[in-house]
């Protein structure tokens, strides 16, 4: 059963029937929390709206236009916003999915507007070498505006500032073209506005922002050559409203604008060698006891037909992305695991996607950072066997993994922690406070766990304590009342305990198992059972008058946990006086002042209440003669 409360954009938890959570984060956003409180699955296809095409759930708040002037996207971080504009305007787009096509911007070029999980990218797409001939592709310009101004970083990708605040950020732009890999069986899909074929030509693109806070694009005029490039040609790139939680690194630090994959191994089109990361939130692993963990991502593509080994690392963070530099420390071998998908080429082709597992040595390493309070873990998938990159040179190793599938999942749980507020017969145990109490009495306490609404188990120990009032571990236990079931932070009762005596003492602590750990034992609870009533005697303090007079009677009682007496010319008595001391008596006493009712015989009936409700009777009969 899913625990609601605890669901995040990237994180849903799940209670275990026979106690535990189990926790399943993602790398990518795959929920949006709504106005009213409710959670929706990420949809980024467009649709129209009254301000323009916003994908239908998406983590970035984004507009995209629906033509005409104004600002071609709008993306909107918390209450500042950062605006992409195209010169002279827009044409109505042709909407397929999550991208926006606005066709022929300039003669021979579409822009491209596609939603992502974290933000949008703008695509130019170069359809034709005469299209490529146009000055205009030599210096792109954007127009910039909203809140946030656009800064330009010293390896080429950008910021939008506002106040300081990062509105959205996007890296080193790109361009690639639409080389193929000449039809072999082991072709790369083909080039797109989505990222570069697998054999496609790259090239950097070189930004600036101007004096009027607009950003300019220099493509490369190399890969404008009809002679040296394919067409249609790609020129990016991508802005991001919040940080991606996914990386990639090229062992020639070259850039891949295509971050639908997570691509490993050495890429035999390309000759380029990539690691792929993901970045997994774990606050609230912090102090928890992981059982078991794995991680597990599709995968959608290897070079080879059978399976060959993917390598899962415990990593350094993610310095950058999409791109960071090459290698963040491979810092702890965590797991391997083989795979082989092809849909062509194979004997046995098409073979379906695989969804991959790491579980190796991944819950030791949690366990560490949970432990550490770590509020994040990065993992890096690599071709090697070891850190220095063995057999990462290996064609074989070479795959593609859909990086929107990664997830963390973890077995944990929470120790819970010493039972609080014990009571014995509904009253409060306190340090050196032994409860008195007059008959056998039921047990309770408070049971805490940190995991909410997890069932715990409780159990007790009970004890005769011996003369000396002192008692351990070697002390004889009594058997104690059966325990019950409890949720997380509830009070539990037992039923009365049994084998108590009269004028003995006793002791009981508790505690709780929630199916993997147990608590602590709370502190002993002591009580002594007292049934017996208190003594109780009444005298006349003076002689007897006639009905109407007043009397003086002095009741007494020599057991000193009197707390009052009753008194009446009926039983049981009901008139009450609290008890009290005086000089001369050891016990307690109190004098009262009352009319005989009648001549004849009357009969004064008293009690002593002690402190635990036992109840003592006694009479006195009264003569009063007649006139």
């Amino acid at each position: 059963m899913e625990v609601v409360s605890a669901r995040t954009e990237l994180t849903q938890v799940f209670a275990k029937p026979g106690g535990g959570f189990v926790a399943e984060t993602a790398a990518v956003p795959q929920r949006v929390r709504q106005a009213d409180g409710s959670w929706s699955d990420v949809d980024l296809s467009l649709q129209r709206a009254a301000t323009g095409l916003r994908p239908a759930v998406s983590p970035a708040d984004l507009v995209f236009s629906s033509g005409g002037h104004g600002p071609a996207a709008t993306l909107t971080n918390g209450a500042k916003s950062m605006t992409l504009g195209w010169p002279g305007g827009l044409p109505a787009p042709t909407v397929s999915g999550d991208a926006a096509t606005y066709a022929e911007v300039l003669p021979g070029v579409d822009l491209v507007l596609t939603a992502t999980h974290t933000g949008f990218t703008h695509v130019l797409v170069v359809k034709t070498p005469q299209a490529a001939a146009n000055p205009a592709l030599r210096e792109i310009r954007f127009d910039l505006g909203g809140d946030a101004r656009v800064r330009r970083e010293a390896d080429g990708s950008l910021r939008a500032l506002a106040g300081g605040a990062e509105v959205a950020r996007a890296a080193t732009a790109q361009m690639w073209d639409s080389t193929g890999s000449g039809g072999s069986a082991r072709a790369a899909a083909a080039s797109s506005p989505s990222g570069p074929g697998v054999a496609a030509r790259t090239a950097p693109v070189a930004t600036d922002v101007d004096a009027a806070g607009d950003l300019v694009l220099r493509p490369s005029a190399g890969l404008l050559d009809p002679a040296k490039a394919t067409f249609p040609v790609y020129i990016d790139p991508a802005w991001s409203a919040s940080p991606s939680r996914l990386a990639y690194a090229t062992n020639n630090n070259s850039t891949n604008s295509d971050t639908r994959y997570a691509l490993v191994g050495l890429s035999a089109d390309s000759g380029v060698t990539y690691r792929s990361y993901f970045e997994f939130p774990i606050s609230a692993l912090s102090g928890k006891i992981i059982r078991s963990a794995y991680v597990q991502v599709v995968a959608t593509h290897t070079w080879s037909c059978s399976d060959t080994p993917t390598y899962l690392y415990q990593s350094g963070a993610i310095t950058g992305t999409p791109r960071t530099a090459w290698a963040p420390a491979l810092t702890t071998l965590r797991a391997s695991a083989n795979s082989h998908v092809r849909a062509t080429g194979c004997i046995d082709s098409p073979q379906p996607a695989m969804n991959v597992r790491f579980s190796g040595s991944v819950a030791a390493g949690l366990s560490s950072a949970a432990a550490a309070h770590q509020t994040s873990v990065t993992y890096g998938l690599c071709a090697c066997s070891d850190s220095s990159g063995t057999g990462e040179s290996t064609v074989d190793r070479w795959k593609k993994y859909d990086p929107t599938t990664a997830r963390l999942l973890v077995d944990y749980d929470t120790a819970p922690t010493q039972p609080t507020a014990l009571q014995v017969g509904g009253a409060a145990c306190g340090t050196g406070n032994r409860v008195t109490l007059g008959a056998a009495p039921a047990l309770s306490a408070v049971f805490p766990d940190a995991d909410s609404g997890q069932v715990l188990q409780t159990a007790y120990e009970l004890l005769e304590i011996p003369a000396s009032g002192v008692y351990d571990s070697a002390t004889p236990r009594m058997t104690p009342p059966t325990g019950s079931t409890v949720t997380a932070g509830g009070r539990s009762t037992t039923a009365a305990v049994t084998g108590t005596a009269n004028g003995k003492s006793y002791a009981f602590r508790t505690r709780s198992d929630d199916g993997y750990v147990l608590s602590p034992w709370s502190a002993w609870c002591e009580f002594t059972i007292d049934n017996q009533p208190p003594t109780v005697s009444v005298d006349a303090v003076t002689s007897p008058a006639p009905p109407g007079q007043l009397y003086t009677y002095k009741l007494r009682s020599p057991d000193l946990d009197v707390v009052s007496f009753r008194y009446g010319w009926s039983g049981p008595p009901t008139e009450e006086a609290e008890a009290g001391t005086s000089l001369g008596w050891t016990g307690k006493t109190v004098s009262v002042t009352l009319a005989t009712p009648a001549y004849g015989t009357n009969t004064l009936y008293v009690a002593a209440v002690d402190s635990v409700g036992n109840v003592g009777y006694s009479s006195l009969v009264i003569q009063v003669p007649a006139p």
